[in-house]
């Protein structure tokens, strides 16, 4: 095997192939942004209140609602890779959760059988072999329930728990992110840390540039073992 290494400097083509891929991105958050603030105020204008749409209609802004959010996490990815996102304040992270549950209110006004038929099952099959969530493993939790009817919004975090869909997946994600930034605003805690507390798990801080860890329970420190993956060979 040659130890020769070729070092390939990206070129302007290169660079503006990127430029291509991040502007795509920020145009179909700014499409999905119109679309589905276009509809909410014409339908809300028409029936007063998104509940009371038709089934197609719901449908129609649940699936607008998703995209965008999708679309925004796509753009705050590149924002971040980029070194140019900036935290957060907590009254934005209160209007992104406030918005993803009015979305989800409206995906549980949709029957199962719309709802599914709106956001299919990904076509997953290997859940069985590598222990995860797949097709069979989301169809053996709807068989029991009422394809007929809503699905009512206390009962649609418990089904997106079990729904196996990337981008409902994605959303629930953004949306629990959301939830977790609110809490540690105002206790101090994310909801990880607070569930880890109240069954006594401990959790730890670390210190970026020294690297030691401290108990944020007890107060104790650990110092880390420095290791060397150099081994004499005799």
């Amino acid at each position: 095997m040659s130890s020769k290494f070729k070092v390939i400097e990206s070129t302007n083509e290169d660079k503006l192939q990127e430029m291509d891929r991040i502007s795509k991105i920020t145009r179909i958050n700014e499409i999905w942004e119109r679309y589905f603030f276009g509809m909410v105020m014409r339908y809300t204008k028409g029936y007063g209140t998104l509940y009371k749409l038709p089934q197609d209609k719901l449908a129609k802004v649940g699936l607008a609602g998703i995209k965008y959010i999708c679309s925004c996490r796509d753009v705050t990815r590149e924002n971040v890779r980029l070194g140019i996102d900036e935290p957060k304040t907590l009254k934005q992270n209160q209007y992104r959760f406030q918005m993803i549950d009015s979305i989800f209110g409206v995906l549980g006004c949709l029957t199962l059988q719309n709802f599914v038929t709106t956001f299919p099952v990904d076509k997953y099959y290997k859940g069985a072999k590598w222990e995860e969530k797949d097709y069979f493993y989301t169809m053996e939790a709807l068989k029991d329930m009422d394809w007929d009817k809503p699905i009512g919004r206390d009962k649609l975090s418990e089904l997106l728990w079990d729904y196996e869909n990337e981008e409902l997946r994605h959303v629930y994600i953004e949306f629990t992110t959301y939830a977790s930034a609110i809490l540690r605003a105002q206790t101090g805690k994310g909801i990880a840390e607070t569930w880890c507390d109240n069954i006594g798990i401990p959790t730890f801080t670390e210190d970026k540039e020294t690297g030691i860890m401290k108990n944020n329970r007890t107060g104790d420190i650990m110092k880390p073992k420095k290791t060397s993956h150099i081994q004499i060979v005799k």
